[in-house]
């Protein structure tokens, strides 16, 4: 008879997700082969930025707001979850995402919570990771190459270089 251990004394494992497809298969991947339901406690992750249709009002704002993760209102910090949550990724939107996994990890007697980053996540998730409880994060890797990455940057490199928990990196190609 095993004893269910206390959140608090969890591991706190956090997972980039971007609702591709190959985050789809990083997160089944993980909770086949890293996740442990009786000892782990897993933190989504998805990080949602504005579209391109932003308006010059909007930048101006966004630039004044500071951290993008915290807001200096609650005006901001309502208009920005509405934002969040009409964002649509594939035709649902981030939230409701987050809760449909979070609804199978609650099948799976899996402890849960999520967070939608507001803005960049290469800027994001090494933030989160630096004021949360983070004892593991889990990202995948788009396989750009060296030409690509330098350009377009990589989420999982800047994460491998800011953020002060191990970082495991996952392969498209290997999941």
């Amino acid at each position: 008879m095993s004893t269910s251990i206390p959140i608090t004394e969890r591991r706190r494992v956090a997972l980039a997700y971007d609702g591709t497809e190959d985050a789809q298969k990083l997160f089944d991947w993980a909770l086949k082969n890293i996740i442990r339901p009786d000892m782990d406690h897993l933190i989504l992750l998805s990080a949602v930025e504005r579209g391109s249709s932003d308006t010059n009002e909007h930048r101006h704002e966004r630039r004044l707001s500071g951290l993008p993760m915290l807001s200096t209102s609650p005006s901001r910090m309502s208009d920005a979850m509405q934002q969040a949550e009409a964002h649509p990724h594939g035709g649902i939107t981030a939230r409701e995402r987050l809760e449909a996994m979070s609804n199978q990890l609650r099948s799976l007697h899996i402890s849960s919570e999520e967070h939608i980053l507001w803005g960049d996540a290469k800027a994001l998730v090494p933030r989160f990771t630096q004021q949360h409880p983070v004892d593991l994060l889990i990202v995948g890797s788009r396989g750009l190459g060296a030409v690509k990455s330098v350009f377009l940057g990589s989420v999982s490199d800047k994460c491998i270089h800011e953020c002060p928990c191990p970082v495991l990196v996952v392969r498209n190609a290997t999941i």
